[in-house]
């Protein structure tokens, strides 16, 4: 077990013993946008993100495996952004996609991982990220395929495209449409579907966003 912990975690390297309560820091994140200069639907907003944060599981996680240093919380952390990638990869395999109960823990990790990426873009200034740079990278990638695969699931289980769809064709469209390339071959039906694709769409705009930003903040660190 040892042995294969040291893949993830560099032995020789130094590691924080200690981690605060993941429940106090957010709490912390809410006092400073409660008591910062914005206003109007900025604001709202801004609040509304620290707050919602409050019923996913990653807060959680966090607190739990914070207890035990800041690696293990951060490797917890990209356990579950993996389990969250892998979640709907095997709905698809396994036909899973016609259970509701599937397919409401399916819109959950979707939508904390839209707040995430919320968060990302307008909480910047209040939450101190510790990532490096590639590993910020890393984990937008899988968050960007995890969205596509959960919107994937959605486009089969609700039967909102043209065509009768299997997961390979499901996971086509959905690449596709995240690209936002369009071949015109799959299209959405109906409002329900085309609401669904447009709400893919501007997501992947959000991530477009966040990946500028990462790398304009690379290019002004260099100079």
């Amino acid at each position: 077990m040892l042995r294969f912990l040291k893949i993830f975690i560099n032995p020789h390297a130094e590691h924080n013993k200690k981690s605060g309560s993941a429940y106090q820091q957010q709490l912390r994140f809410l006092k400073k946008a409660w008591h910062d200069n914005t206003y109007g639907l900025e604001r709202v907003l801004r609040l509304f993100l620290c707050l919602i944060q409050f019923i996913f599981p990653i807060l959680l996680i966090k607190e739990i495996f914070g207890r035990f240093g800041g690696t293990v919380r951060k490797l917890a952390v990209e356990f579950y952004l993996l389990f969250k990638f892998l979640f709907p990869l095997c709905v698809l395999v396994f036909g899973l996609y016609r259970s509701p109960v599937v397919i409401f823990i399916v819109v959950c990790f979707l939508s904390e991982t839209i707040l995430h990426i919320l968060n990302l873009i307008f909480l910047a200034d209040i939450e101190e990220l510790s990532l490096s740079y590639h590993r910020a990278i890393l984990l937008l990638l899988l968050n960007y395929t995890q969205v596509a695969l959960d919107f994937a699931v959605i486009y089969i289980a609700f039967n909102l495209l043209s065509e009768t769809l299997n997961p390979v064709s499901a996971v086509y469209f959905s690449i596709v449409a995240s690209t936002t390339v369009g071949f015109g071959d799959i299209h959405a039906k109906g409002s329900a579907g085309q609401l669904v694709v447009i709400a893919q769409l501007l997501i992947c705009l959000a991530f477009i966003i966040v990946f500028i930003n990462y790398f304009s903040q690379k290019i002004n660190g260099k100079q």
